[in-house]
């Protein structure tokens, strides 16, 4: 009968700790889980912080500073003819913002680090696409993401 007795107790023993192995499990398993969610959304910030970057950069490219500092140029001067040059620089400065806009109408990069680099000089932009009546249709997507940014709360 001892031989019973000891033999319950032994699996009790051991059902306690299959049952705190098992819990332990779990909750390394959870941690895991919590561990693999931080990660994910670090990887997305610092994707949307690549794009930001990359994005910007475009706007520090030498063709991209002569094209925009010939139109402030032009617009400054008030000599905003319709000379093939000038309708190429805008195009050119316009594609450029065009591509950031959409980066950052979908939420595909840093917002803040998009607004601080360029809203000053998205809005200097404006005056001078109405100045050379650039099509309406074509300003969608700048239109609007000056309309978000204005919005934007950054530091």
């Amino acid at each position: 009968m001892n031989d019973t007795n000891s033999l319950v107790g032994g699996l009790s023993k051991l059902n306690r700790i299959e049952k705190l192995v098992s819990m332990t499990a779990n909750a390394v398993v959870i941690a895991g889980i919590f561990v693999a969610v931080f990660q994910l959304y670090q990887v997305k910030r610092t994707e949307k912080a690549q794009n930001a970057i990359n994005a910007i950069n475009q706007t520090r490219s030498s063709d991209f500073l002569k094209a925009y500092a010939n139109l402030k140029t032009a617009y400054n001067s008030k000599k905003v003819e319709d000379n093939t040059s000038l309708v190429d620089n805008l195009n050119y400065v316009m594609n450029t913002y065009d591509h950031i806009a959409l980066l950052y109408i979908n939420d595909l990069a840093d917002r803040c680090l998009i607004r601080n680099a360029t809203y000053s000089v998205i809005k200097e932009i404006s005056p001078i696409c109405d100045a050379m009546s650039y099509p309406m249709e074509y300003r969608k997507n700048f239109d609007r993401v000056l309309v978000l940014m204005e919005k934007e709360a950054c530091e």
